[in-house]
């Protein structure tokens, strides 16, 4: 029996010090200090360069002991402390929402670039006017310069741009529906700015178009910005110079009337 009692009490020690053990092992290995990280997160937003350096490197310093404080301090309201306290945890800072969340941004817009569009609405069954409209649209991210004069506060484009018509042979031939070319210089020049994103109609409302010809033509308006142009020479010494058009022929769509 007293054999008995001396094993049942070196198993009884054993107990007791696995239970310290696994105690111990549980147990966190040191004390994190609330109040100091606490302080030294606030100090990441002090004036003082000196003090926010030495508050970084020391939350550094005790690693996951101020993680769980660092990230409450990244997402909170102090936008200097959440913004230091993101660089310490090496996170990047959360995306903002857009105002408007159905918008696309401005920059993610892509430039369709300068065009012309016309649209042919009456075609009549003799050479008789054409009806048209006409519309100059700005799509890019800049805006641009276009010239024109004004005769009794109509727009011409003479010298500027003009009709070319094209027939079934490919043979194009330029048409001036607007005024006499001798006459350009006696009209007062207008320069008109379309901001990015813009339209212009260049002949308010509908125009009227004489192909003075029978038969089945393609039609198209050119606006003539190329060097050497009267485009570029009006433009070239003002101070619209910086939003000229690029220096090329600009051509709208084409569309296919048939006169008798």
């Amino acid at each position: 029996m007293p054999k008995l009692n001396v094993i049942g009490m070196i198993v009884l020690c054993l107990g007791v010090a696995a239970g310290a053990a696994v105690l111990a092992l549980r147990a966190p290995a040191s004390k994190i200090d609330s109040p100091r990280v606490d302080r030294l997160i606030r100090r990441l937003g002090d004036t003082d360069p000196d003090l926010r350096r030495d508050a970084e490197r020391e939350l550094k310093e005790l690693g996951k002991k101020a993680e769980l404080a660092l990230k409450e301090a990244a997402r909170g309201t102090d936008p200097i402390i959440a913004e230091r306290a993101r660089a310490i945890l090496g996170v990047k800072p959360p995306s903002r929402p857009s105002e408007n969340p159905g918008a696309v941004a401005k920059d993610s817009v892509p430039e369709t670039g300068i065009r012309l569009s016309l649209q042919v609405t009456l075609v009549p069954e003799r050479p008789e006017p054409i009806q048209y409209y006409l519309r100059l649209h700005n799509g890019t991210k800049r805006a641009i310069a276009l010239a024109r004069r004004l005769r009794d506060g109509r727009p011409e484009y003479a010298g500027f741009g003009g009709f070319e018509r094209i027939d079934a042979e490919g043979r194009l031939v330029a048409i001036d529906d607007f005024v006499d070319p001798a006459d350009t210089d006696t009209a007062p020049l207008q320069i008109v700015i379309v901001k990015p994103g813009e339209s212009l109609d260049l002949v308010p409302g509908s125009g009227n178009l004489r192909i003075e010809e029978s038969g089945t033509f393609r039609l198209r308006f050119v606006y003539n910005a190329t060097e050497g142009s009267e485009y570029r020479e009006r433009l070239a010494s003002g101070h619209h110079a910086g939003l000229a058009l690029p220096a090329e022929r600009f051509e709208s769509n084409e569309v296919t009337v048939t006169v008798y």
